[in-house]
This record gives structure tokens, C-alpha cells and sequence, in this order.
């Protein structure tokens, strides 16, 4: 029986009514040329507390990025303060980015989740001009079929919305939102904000107010 990593999410929401869902302290720096770096330690997500540390090799002209991280992670109590439960778990994973051009990007998550299974994520996303975005993304682990219950294995649908259209000026802040069927405990990644993906390509594409531009005519 796995550990009881995601399926507790509703206990979390009735008891968190007053909850720090996230308090970190985060440091970003750029080892070289094409390497970047993030360390990030505290309450990481609603559910989950430690450190999280993040390496990123990407070319500005590349369309291929690579990225491994490495995670330490303590389940928080149900009503999200400072307290901790008895779980605690390393993870980690190896990370393969692809921009297949058209606003076409690909993504390899592969490694060990929260509830101590290997495998591996594959997300697809479209990326607008005005900065929306869609994907889907589905997890394979080796937790059987039956063991991961109703739904066979993670998967489902994210989107990213600029608040740049919310601000009414640019801005690099988003919004951001995962749909799943339903929500099981294998293949269960831990939700550290800001990995550097997103920020370093943003910041390889610097195209924020041709878009404002574009979205706005």
C-alpha cells in the first residue's frame, strides 16, 4: 500500500482554515555561462515542507535544455503550520526540455516521487503568443494499475495564465492550474513554485510587451 502522499488532500483543506500553504526562502544563482541554480528550503506546498535544490544547463540558442533536482520532504500537519508528521522522504529528478517550435514545448521527468516510486512524467504544452498556455501531461510509475486504483496512473491537464492581463501592465507573474480526474498517490511530484525552466526561457525570449502588444489589438 503506498504512502498516503496526495489522497489526504480534503483532510488538508478542512483542517487548514487557517494555513501558511507556503513560507520559503529561496536563492538563484548562475554557476556558468549556460548553468543556472535555485535552492529553496521551508514549507514548500500545502502539504509538504524540506529543501528543494535545482541545476538547469541551457544555451541561450538551444532548444534543449537539461535539469536534475534533488529534494528533502517532510509531511506538514493537517492544518498547515509549522508542525510536521513522521514522513519524511528524498526525491528527486532528471529533466529533459525540448521547444519544438510554434510555441510547442516538450518535457522528461524522470526519477523518484513522494511516495517512493520510480518513474517517469511526459508533458506536452502549447504556448501562445500572449503568453497563455495548455498542456497535458500523464506519469508512469512502477506502482501496478491496481495498486494506483481508479484512474490506472497520474495524469491530466495544466494551464498557465500571464497576470500581466489581470495587472493591465507587464508583468512576470502567472497563474497557474493543474485539472486531474482524480487525485491518487502514485507518481505524486512535490510542488516547489519558481523551477527554473520557465523563468530562464522566459528570460532567453524576451518578447513580454511584443505580446502585451499582440494580446491587447
Amino acid at each position: 500500500m503506498l504512502p498516503r502522499v496526495r489522497s489526504e488532500a480534503v483532510r488538508y483543506a478542512r483542517e487548514g482554515e487557517t494555513a501558511i500553504e507556503h513560507l520559503t526562502l529561496a536563492h538563484y544563482f548562475r554557476p556558468s555561462k549556460d548553468l543556472y541554480a535555485r535552492v529553496t528550503a521551508g514549507y514548500l506546498e500545502s502539504q509538504f515542507g524540506g529543501v528543494s535544490s535545482e541545476l538547469l544547463w541551457k544555451p541561450v540558442a538551444s532548444r534543449l535544455a537539461l535539469g536534475a533536482e534533488a529534494n528533502y520532504a517532510v509531511k506538514r500537519d493537517f492544518d498547515q503550520r509549522f508542525g510536521f508528521q513522521d514522513y519524511e522522504i528524498a526525491t528527486g529528478h532528471l529533466s529533459a526540455y525540448y521547444d519544438f517550435g510554434n510555441g510547442y514545448l516538450g518535457q522528461i521527468d524522470a526519477g523518484r516521487y513522494l511516495a517512493g516510486d520510480y518513474g517517469a512524467t511526459f508533458t506536452l504544452d502549447r504556448v501562445f503568443a500572449n503568453g497563455w498556455s495548455v498542456g497535458a501531461y500523464a506519469t508512469f510509475t512502477d506502482v501496478s494499475f491496481n495498486d494506483f486504483g481508479e484512474g490506472s496512473f497520474d495524469k491530466g491537464l495544466r494551464f498557465t495564465v500571464p497576470l500581466t492581463h489581470v495587472l493591465g501592465q507587464p508583468s512576470n507573474k502567472t497563474y497557474k492550474a493543474v485539472i486531474q480526474p482524480i487525485t491518487r498517490d502514485g507518481g505524486a511530484r512535490l510542488k516547489v513554485q519558481d523551477r527554473l525552466y520557465d523563468s530562464v526561457r522566459s528570460y532567453h525570449t524576451p518578447e513580454m510587451k511584443d505580446s502585451w502588444g499582440r494580446f491587447w489589438r
